[in-house]
């Protein structure tokens, strides 16, 4: 498996901040089920493109219901490694999940998609994807003055998604 195609790659977390002197990192998993960030692996550096593995370091401080795990990094040898790797999003390979039901879609799919209204009118592009706990929400940057707007994700908001033509039709009454 290699970084050849961004697009093959879907983030799964982050790197939070270290956690005590050996190297240590607390990553946040953005997975539904947190703990399943494990079954991805090989993990890859977004940066550095860098293949590395997650190891629990403690069973006992790592619940499965949390979304924030204490990890060792396999290239981390100490503090001053792990350091600069905070902030960095961990992907995993898109072939490593289950194929994606009717009307699933990865983040990533989304990503940059054209937005057009009913009448096909091009009214910009997906620039950010969001969930702060109430549903995802689009971030919409405007081809006509680059302003963002931000809409819910549903079905009355955007009735038709095209992955395949990279277009979404946005119902903006």
């Amino acid at each position: 498996m290699t970084f050849d195609n961004i697009k093959d790659w879907v983030v799964v977390g982050k790197i939070q901040k270290t956690y005590g002197t050996k190297g240590l990192v607390k990553i946040i998993s953005y997975c539904h089920k947190p703990s399943s960030i494990f079954n991805y692996e090989p993990i890859i550096l977004k940066n550095t493109k860098e293949k590395v593995y997650l190891d629990l370091n403690d069973k006992k401080n790592n619940p499965h219901e949390k979304k924030i795990f204490i990890a060792k990094l396999t290239s981390s040898k100490n503090i001053e490694t792990s350091r600069n790797l905070i902030g960095e999003e961990l992907l995993a390979h898109k072939n490593k999940f289950p194929e994606c039901k009717k009307n699933d879609f990865f983040y990533s799919d989304l990503e940059k998609c054209i937005v057009l209204d009913l009448n096909n009118n091009l009214i910009g592009k997906i620039s950010g994807i969001f969930n702060y706990g109430a549903g995802d929400i689009l971030e919409i940057t405007k081809n006509e003055d680059n302003s963002t707007m931000l809409i819910n994700f549903n079905k009355h908001n955007f009735p038709k998604i095209s992955i395949k033509e990279k277009s979404i039709i946005l119902n903006i009454t």
